[in-house]
């Protein structure tokens, strides 16, 4: 159902866009930004994902030396 629509609206802006240099130019621009957005998305998010794994990757080493000590301590009383 949502392939249907997607193929009804996108067949309706390129029909309008081919009637009007105005309103393909227009949507040029909109696709353009589009694709800027995207790259920007990606770039930053794979920063940041990296980040988290990071984080994720430090907090679960903190956790297990935790839960080591704890069973050490267990163990000597």
């Amino acid at each position: 159902m949502e392939t249907l629509i997607s193929g009804v609206i996108g067949g309706a802006v390129v029909f309008v866009a081919g009637k009007s240099d105005f309103l393909r130019n227009s949507l040029k621009g909109v696709i353009k930004m589009g694709y800027s957005v995207t790259d920007a998305l990606t770039t930053g998010g794979g920063e940041t994902l990296e980040s988290i794994k990071d984080i994720i990757a430090e907090s679960k080493s903190e956790y297990d030396a935790e839960q080591a000590a704890k069973a050490e301590a267990m163990v000597k009383a």
